[in-house]
């Protein structure tokens, strides 16, 4: 009896302890990475299956840029993944707020940040070159040069009447 209580004990002090509790293993885009493209979706992967209850969906993930606007669409829940389409059309700094339930019932809760500098978002104008409008100095400038022009005119044509 000695032995197995020495050997019950032994097997219960090595064993190792498990993890009761969902936890984030992926993300794409990642934590505090910078992007040179604009991603189209977020996906987010668990150690588990998240939970769903019929068609409600306790799980959410938002995707917001630095003004706080909303650019993620409804999330979709499929076995520990979690994922929503993205409209990110700027370079900017952006945060990814989550909020889901391991199939135990454990509520894990968190954010990160990601960037993205695209070279095509500061390549492009944003709208059309501006022109110079015809007022100012340009409008000042003819103006005075049809003055001087038909004066000159008025001149030439005196002169030739006085001979």
């Amino acid at each position: 009896m000695k032995k197995f209580l020495a050997v019950l004990l032994l097997l219960l002090s090595t064993a190792t302890p498990v993890n009761a509790h969902s936890s984030l293993v992926s993300a794409t885009p990642a934590e505090n990475s910078v992007l040179s493209e604009f991603p189209t979706e977020i996906v987010l992967e668990f150690n588990e299956n998240l939970l769903q209850l019929g068609d409600a969906n306790p799980n959410k993930v938002e995707v917001r840029n630095s003004m706080g606007d909303l650019l993620s669409s409804a999330a979709v829940v499929s076995g520990t993944k979690i994922s929503a389409p993205l409209q990110i059309t700027g370079n900017d700094e952006y945060q990814v707020n989550y909020r889901v339930v391991s199939g135990d019932g454990h509520v894990i809760e968190d954010n990160y940040t990601f960037k993205v500098e695209s070279e095509i978002a500061t390549a492009m104008p944003i709208s059309a070159p501006v022109e110079e409008p015809e007022g100012g100095p340009n409008l000042l400038v003819r103006s005075l040069m049809t003055l001087a022009a038909g004066a000159a005119f008025l001149f030439f044509l005196q002169r030739k009447r006085k001979k």
